[in-house]
């Protein structure tokens, strides 16, 4: 966990635990006033309600500033930990698909010929040139 994770971490709780202070003595306020509204008609603040707004965003930010890259003992052969980028290698498209290559398919052909990427105005307009053809 990093300096500025904690930092964040030490903030956000300063900031939830003071809105739930806040929201303590708001809420003791409201129970002893004697001005005839009922509780439930009563509102919590907007700034108690920003406050911890703000804290819970402050910290899953620091959550997410606190991970660091993950390490593994190996199974086989020297103990020493591998980190991320040590123990699995980028693959390259063409020596994955080298079958494909060889018969001239295409590996993403799944994807590039769906109807969501066929252009329907020249596909209208083929139509339309079929039918004229047709009819002449």
């Amino acid at each position: 966990m990093g300096l500025i994770s904690k930092l964040l971490l030490i903030v956000s709780i300063v900031l939830i635990g003071h809105s739930g202070f806040s929201s303590y003595e708001f809420h003791q306020i409201v129970k002893f006033s004697k001005n005839g509204a009922s509780e439930s008609s009563i509102r919590i603040p907007k700034d108690i309600l920003y406050e911890t707004i703000a804290g819970l965003v402050i910290f899953v930010l620091s959550s997410f500033l606190s991970f660091e890259k993950l390490s593994y003992l190996p199974l086989l052969g020297p103990k020493k930990l591998l980190t991320q980028g040590q123990y699995l290698l980028d693959i390259e498209m063409s020596k994955a698909t080298n079958v494909d290559n060889l018969i001239g398919s295409d590996p993403a052909g799944a994807v590039n010929f769906t109807p969501n990427f066929v252009d329907i105005i020249a596909k209208r307009s083929q139509v339309k040139e079929w039918e004229a053809k047709k009819d002449i």
